[in-house]
C-alpha cells in the first residue's frame, strides 16, 4: 500500500503519520496512534475506522510496524 492509499477498514490511520501497526503472534493488527503520547484526547487505539481526527497528517510512507 502506497501513502496515497488508503484501507476503507481502517480509514484515516492508514494514511497517517502517527499511525503504528503492532502485529501479535496470533496475527491481529492493531492501529496505535502516535499522538496520543503527547496528546490525552487522543485515543492510543481508537476504534476502527477513523474517519475523523483533528490530529491526521497525511504520511509520506505507510505507518510503521512496531510499538
Amino acid at each position: 500500500m502506497t501513502s496515497s492509499q488508503s484501507d476503507p477498514s481502517v480509514g484515516l490511520c492508514s494514511r497517517c503519520r502517527f499511525a503504528r501497526v503492532t502485529r501479535s503472534a496470533r496475527g491481529s493488527s492493531f492501529w496505535r496512534c502516535g499522538k496520543a503520547d503527547e496528546d490525552p484526547a487522543f485515543a492510543r487505539y481508537p476504534s476502527l475506522p477513523v474517519v475523523r481526527c483533528g490530529g491526521f497528517v497525511a504520511a509520506e510512507a505507510p505507518p510503521t510496524e512496531g510499538g
